[in-house]
């Protein structure tokens, strides 16, 4: 395995395309997070390298077995009413933590 550099954010790249005639999705990746999320899934590595800490900064390879999806993110929009009921229900849950670690 080779060792290179992580890529400076302006030049991280993620693709993810796919062969109608194999019925395959091929991953490539040099953004650290896509690879953290996407290497459980790679079958075939074709190509991976670690930076200097031994991560891995470069993955290449095919999908097993995905249903690659890809959307929109939601944001969730929340009334002053919604968020203050929310604010109390994470209060509450700290509260107990609080209490069960004590």
């Amino acid at each position: 395995m080779e060792i290179r550099e992580t890529a400076p954010k302006e030049e991280r790249e993620t693709i993810i395309s796919y062969d109608a005639m194999t019925e395959t999705w091929h991953f490539y990746s040099n953004e650290p997070k896509h690879i953290r999320k996407w290497s459980k899934f790679i079958q075939h590595v074709d190509q991976q390298a670690q930076n200097q800490y031994g991560n891995v900064s470069v993955l290449e390879g095919d999908l097993d077995s995905v249903n690659v999806t890809i959307s929109k993110k939601r944001r969730l929009k929340l009334t002053d009413e919604q968020r203050e009921q929310a604010r109390k229900r994470m209060l509450k849950l700290q509260q107990q933590r609080k209490e069960k670690d004590n």
